[in-house]
């Protein structure tokens, strides 16, 4: 086996991971949103950037990171989680780094997770709805 055959892979930027923090920030301003965090992770998870406006809890900092977190290790979207639990499967809550509550993403190119977005403040749909215009950049 050679080097020129080790499979590559995409991977998020900061550069990336800034403008999609700043077109979800663009998209809760739009929605006249003050108190909102946004959270962009790795596809392992970890922590790449993190923008809190300036009315957002101290709690919405770990709850962002950790929708994010779930996004991108689980590898959808934490809203599934969220329907799963609904359902009344119980077993959701026993998963580690689970965090089944909408509002986390997975980052998606060219069908494979490279990252994720948390966001967390707002309402489940509305944390959505900002992630998903946020996401838009990059089509």
């Amino acid at each position: 086996m050679s080097l020129e055959e080790l499979p590559t892979k995409k991977v998020l930027t900061l550069q990336w991971a800034r403008q999609l923090g700043d077109a979800a920030h663009a998209a809760a301003v739009a929605q006249n949103l003050n108190s909102v965090v946004i959270s962009v992770v790795d596809d392992a998870g970890t922590l790449l950037y993190l923008l809190r406006q300036d009315g957002a809890e101290p709690a919405a900092v770990d709850i962002g990171i950790a929708k994010a977190r779930t996004a991108a290790i689980f590898r959808r979207a934490t809203k599934h989680w969220k329907e799963t639990l609904l359902e009344g499967k119980l077993w959701v809550l026993g998963m580690p780094n689970m965090t089944p509550v909408e509002g986390g993403q997975p980052i998606v190119v060219d069908g494979h997770v490279i990252g994720a977005l948390g966001i967390a403040g707002a309402s489940g749909m509305i944390d959505t709805q900002i992630g998903s215009t946020a996401l838009a950049v990059l089509a």
